[in-house]
């Protein structure tokens, strides 16, 4: 069974550009890196003026994760992450 925890913390990301979308290749969190495997979804929601980019990604530990950038601090944060087991 997977369960949700909600985190809200900051975390550094690598990101590339392909095809003019925003991609993260990895992030780090807790002193470790986590390579992103897979983005699942991408959204984007607004934070008065400014967007937020939303990902839901996975790692190689298949866990699912989802990021945000915030383009007003231009800080990325991990909101959440879905365990199992």
């Amino acid at each position: 069974m997977a369960t949700i925890q909600e985190l809200n913390e900051p975390i550094d990301v690598v990101t590339v550009f392909r095809k003019g979308r925003m991609a993260p290749v990895k992030f780090r969190w807790g002193g470790r890196t986590y390579p992103v495997t897979h983005v699942a979804y991408r959204w984007v929601t607004r934070q008065g003026a400014y967007p937020v980019h939303h990902f839901s990604i996975t790692t190689q530990d298949s866990q699912l994760y989802e990021i945000v950038l915030n383009t007003q601090t231009m800080q990325w944060s991990l909101l959440q992450v879905q365990m199992e087991g």
